[in-house]
């Protein structure tokens, strides 16, 4: 690898569209969600730290990052902030998979490392928790396993299936690739009407399994501050909570953008390998769509029990999924 090839990687991992547009993202897309909350409990929302409030959630981040790090005399010290920087890093580097990089990393059978990445972050969520022992805190990460055990299987199944559609159909040809993918998503919607079909429910059955693993609500039970406190955040504070949010911020970013690039057409109508401004700009305008529903839904769904929400998720998003996967395999091509 050659001088520019490394200095190409480094821009697109902590410049554009790695770190800074990250940390832009989450400040936009955190004081949107605040707003509409505002809203719906007929109240404004933040107002005062930079224009209409912007700013605000920045200043709560760093609020948090300048406190002093106290540290449980019984908890892990060091290691919940290497869980922490990991989980913020494999999020990260998904960035560098879409479309959203002007030199996107891609190869036949990606879509493995998407997966990987996507579930570390996770497990990042859950391992933090288990690194102290406050009762409420081991509460929070007995419930965040159980819905990790319930959505997961349903995100990997349902998000299987445009790859899989993409990859079987030869005008695509997309490798099992999830950048090949993206840029072509919108063809399996139009290929056949059993390719159709299996879109439809897995989107469905996608759309819910995102809300599992983005704790939205009906499925914040291993947060439910008004039953187990503060959940798997119980224990922390400062520095190491700020590391924490900006995994659950980023993974409200990349998640639902991953999902508009294979169940929403991705670019589509603008073909990105021509226009990539144009295609940028569309995928985001999708992305802000969807993340203004899932904030409305957030703000209005009550909670579900613990059995109550893994019962939902395997009844519909795992059967679903599990569905749409059977016909994208053995009946469409």
């Amino acid at each position: 690898m050659d001088i520019y090839a490394i200095i190409d990687f480094l821009v697109q991992l902590f410049i554009y569209p790695g770190l800074l547009f990250i940390i832009i993202m989450i400040i936009i897309t955190q004081w949107l969600y605040r707003k509409i909350g505002g809203r719906i409990q007929y109240r404004r929302g933040p107002t005062h730290v930079g224009p209409m409030g912007l700013l605000q959630p920045f200043a709560d981040f760093m609020k948090l990052l300048i406190k002093e790090d106290v540290v449980s005399k019984y908890s892990m010290k060091s290691l919940p902030v290497i869980i922490a920087s990991l989980g913020v890093g494999s999020l990260i580097a998904l960035t560098l998979m879409t479309p959203l990089a002007y030199n996107p990393y891609s190869s036949p059978y990606d879509i493995i490392v998407f997966f990987y990445l996507a579930l570390w972050s996770s497990l990042a969520i859950m391992l933090l928790a288990l690194a102290t022992p406050n009762p409420y805190t081991s509460l929070g990460a007995g419930r965040y396993m159980a819905l990790l055990v319930s959505a997961e299987p349903a995100f990997i199944a349902s998000f299987l299936v445009p790859v899989i559609a993409a990859s079987r159909i030869g005008s695509v040809n997309a490798n099992y690739s999830l950048y090949l993918t993206s840029i072509k998503s919108w063809i399996p919607w139009t290929y056949s009407p059993l390719s159709f079909i299996s879109m439809l429910i897995a989107a469905i059955a996608g759309f819910i399994a995102m809300m599992g693993v983005l704790e939205i609500k009906p499925f914040d039970f291993p947060e439910a501050e008004g039953e187990i406190y503060w959940g798997v955040f119980t224990e922390y504070g400062g520095p190491r909570l700020a590391l924490g949010f900006m995994i659950l911020f980023i993974e409200r970013i990349l998640i639902p953008i991953i999902y508009v690039l294979l169940f929403l057409g991705g670019p589509w109508p603008i073909d990105i390998t021509k226009d990539v401004a144009g295609g940028i700009i569309v995928i985001l305008l999708k992305y802000f769509i969807l993340f203004i529903f899932l904030s409305i839904i957030d703000n209005v769904m009550p909670r579900y029990r613990p059995d109550q929400a893994v019962r939902f998720l395997w009844k519909y998003g795992v059967s679903l999924a599990t569905l749409a996967l059977i016909i994208a395999i053995f009946l469409v091509y």
